[in-house]
């Protein structure tokens, strides 16, 4: 069988029709590749951000338990500071004082059944036992129910402390609770105002007066 030039250029041309549709198959592939890859990037996208929110999720969720937890606990901040009060009278004593704040940061109201003080000397660690301090109004007086968010304050008076040497051995104001908690606290302001006190030599008359000596609970 003898092939002529129109079956030649016939076939050509099929070759070319087909080579096209070949190109624009391949086209079509590689664009829905693009497709197919710009929606896997999207999908990747969209599980990272579900992703971070979950971790935000359990976040929120480890917080909200945490808090649950620590509605449930009792709280306290205690803040000792030595203070000049001053009144009407122009015979107040202008001396420093002790005077202890109580605040309740509990989510509920908070017995406070007294005020004690740690310290640490040349006889070790002990603790003194505040006798009948002045609790401002509206408790007047130890016990005293402190509502959550409210605080108490308890005063001394100038001779409280006996001697320097007991006052400077002073390390903490310590409040109790009736639950049998105790929370304890210091300041700058005391330990700032007590060592320029003992530095001059200030004593007050506390080491001769005694009118309200703190007595000595125990010794550690």
């Amino acid at each position: 069988m003898s092939t002529t030039l129109a079956d030649i250029g016939l076939v050509d041309w099929a070759n070319t029709v087909i080579g096209l549709v070949g190109l624009g198959a391949a086209g079509f592939a590689l664009l829905q590749t693009r497709r197919s890859n710009k929606a896997a990037a999207e999908a990747n996208t969209i599980s990272r951000g579900a992703n971070e929110l979950a971790g935000q999720a359990n976040r929120y969720a480890e917080k909200a338990l945490q808090l649950q937890e620590e509605e449930g606990l009792v709280r306290l901040v205690v803040k000792p500071r030595m203070m000049i009060l001053v009144g009407d009278d122009e015979d107040d004593d202008r001396r420093p004082r002790p005077v202890v704040e109580v605040v309740n940061l509990s989510a509920f109201p908070v017995t406070v059944t007294g005020i004690h003080w740690k310290a640490e000397g040349a006889n070790g660690k002990h603790s003194f036992y505040w006798k009948n301090p002045t609790v401002a109004n509206p408790f007047g007086q130890l016990p005293a129910r402190l509502p959550p968010r409210e605080a108490l304050t308890a005063v001394g008076i100038p001779t409280s402390f006996k001697s320097l040497d007991d006052l400077a051995s002073i390390t903490a104001a310590v409040a109790y609770t009736a639950c049998g908690e105790e929370f304890e606290g210091m300041t700058d302001q005391w330990r700032e105002t007590v060592a320029k006190m003992v530095a001059e030599g200030k004593s007050g008359g506390a080491a001769k007066k005694k009118l309200e000596p703190l007595r000595a609970l125990r010794t550690v």
